[in-house]
């Protein structure tokens, strides 16, 4: 099975960094990687992208996540012939095992879509009290990586532990298989730039009836929101309130709550440009 890591960047290069060299160092099926740099003008992660051979596509302005994350269905599903796609976040690390046992249970049963669990640096500093010195108060920024703090997380193993038909994260670790594009398609980017699109193609994946399940023992470790917290980010909290209420408008009610049924699948990326702008018009 053709196997590939996929991720979106906006800025935060040093992050970026430390998930691959980490994707590299754990993951030891045969797999590819490509990643989609979303922050215009960012060379740096672009020029790094290409010294490491890790085919690329910029955008030119904030297309927001949902369109890069259909810029990365093309490239495996239109463009290329991929069995799965594990998207997977520039702000994590993984943990031995994690990549691993994804595609492993890919490989050796029908679940369409499978995430791993993660453990953020919240986690961490509640359970260890004494990396929290390595973060800022607040929101946690970190700029030295060298103690590797999350290294103290052992937590993990190679004894797959299946919750079936329970989905723990969708965009920071999880496995796709090619036939859940071809029974939902791509994501909406009227969620732009990036708030409630996890839980729409949640939505999506369950009134689809789509065989699913998370992996306890594949865990990484989430920087959560670096994005946000040390980077511009292309956000605010306007477009948090916009997205949920268009949630609410498609779906009928709140997460959990939705009395709607709206069309499932999304087969064409026909007028995204169009609606992307629209949306970021509406700060």
């Amino acid at each position: 099975m053709k196997n590939l890591f996929a991720f979106v960047t906006f800025g935060n290069l040093p992050f970026s960094q430390l998930a691959v060299k980490s994707l590299k160092e754990t993951v030891h099926s045969e797999y590819d990687i490509f990643a989609v740099v979303g922050k215009p003008g960012d060379w740096a992660t672009k020029e790094w992208l290409t010294k490491e051979g890790i085919p690329h596509i910029m955008h030119p302005e904030n297309l927001g996540f949902p369109y890069s994350l259909n810029d990365i269905y093309d490239y495996a599903w239109v463009q290329n012939d991929y069995d799965n796609v594990i998207i997977f976040g520039n702000d994590i690390v993984f943990y031995p095992f994690a990549g691993d046992s994804l595609i492993q249970l890919a490989q050796t049963t029908d679940y369409e879509v499978i995430s791993a669990l993660q453990y953020d640096v919240k986690d961490l500093v509640g359970e260890f009290p004494e990396v929290a010195t390595q973060f800022r108060e607040g929101n946690y920024n970190i700029e030295d990586f060298s103690g590797e703090p999350w290294k103290k997380f052992q937590n993990f193993s190679s004894i797959q532990q299946l919750a079936h038909m329970q989905l723990f994260d969708i965009q920071n670790l999880c496995l796709y298989k090619k036939s859940v594009f071809e029974k939902i398609g791509y994501t909406d980017v009227n969620f732009y730039p990036a708030y409630f699109v996890d839980n729409d193609y949640a939505r999506r994946i369950v009134e689809a009836q789509i065989k699913c399940c998370s992996l306890v023992n594949a865990r990484f470790f989430h920087f959560w929101s670096r994005t946000i917290h040390q980077e511009s980010g292309g956000s605010n909290s306007s477009y948090f309130n916009n997205n949920k209420n268009y949630y609410r408008l498609k779906w009928g009610g709140d997460f959990g709550q939705e009395t709607s049924h709206p069309d499932l699948k999304i087969s064409s990326r026909a007028g995204e440009l169009e609606t992307v702008r629209r949306w970021r018009s509406k700060k």
